[in-house]
């Protein structure tokens, strides 16, 4: 797919070259607008002439076509696996949404004294998960405990829910400390 999308980036390229020069050029003067008109004269004269250059510019012009077609199949497959995690069972396959792993966020958020906030993204990879959390921590702890805990716990959590060892890596970033009012501790008692 990298080879495919290698290919696409180079052929788009050219194509916005070659258009974009061919603005500039008609808008710079009479002479540079009557010198591309007359090259596209020639190429069209051409092609009323030759057969086989109407040929090879409808080929080109499919090949174009598809390209674009592929291009958005390609891109929409490619953002419906990422969005999933696919399981296996002996009845057949099972996928879950990695938005429903990333509910994690409510169950660690009670299970963890010194979380404030968690707010979690999982990005499904071909060697394991990437976990991602953004949170924001009580100051009467320690960080570095509480993001451990953090660590483990989603770890624990996403292989229970899915059943499954493969790796995960969470990754913490505590956004803020926050200080805890009164009434936080009352409601916590």
């Amino acid at each position: 797919m990298k080879i495919f999308n290698r290919i696409v980036l180079i052929i788009n390229t050219l194509l916005f070259l070659v258009v974009g020069f061919f603005s500039i050029s008609v808008s710079f003067s009479k002479k540079a607008n009557q010198w591309s008109l007359d090259i596209v004269e020639t190429m069209v004269g051409y092609l009323n002439v030759s057969v086989a250059g109407r040929i090879i510019v409808f080929l080109f012009g499919l090949f174009l076509v598809a390209v674009a077609l592929l291009t958005i199949v390609g891109n929409i497959e490619n953002r419906r696996a990422e969005r999933t995690v696919v399981l296996q069972s002996p009845l057949g396959d099972i996928l879950v949404s990695l938005s429903a792993i990333e509910d994690f966020s409510r169950v660690i958020k009670n299970q963890i004294k010194g979380v404030k906030d968690i707010k979690g993204k999982v990005y499904a990879k071909r060697k394991g998960m990437d976990v991602v959390a953004k949170v924001t921590l009580y100051s009467h702890r320690a960080v570095a405990d509480v993001t451990q805990e953090i660590q483990e716990a989603i770890i624990k959590y996403i292989q229970y829910t899915l059943g499954i060892e493969t790796e995960i890596r969470p990754t913490v970033i505590v956004s803020k400390v926050a200080y805890k009012t009164a009434e936080e501790e009352k409601k916590d008692e």
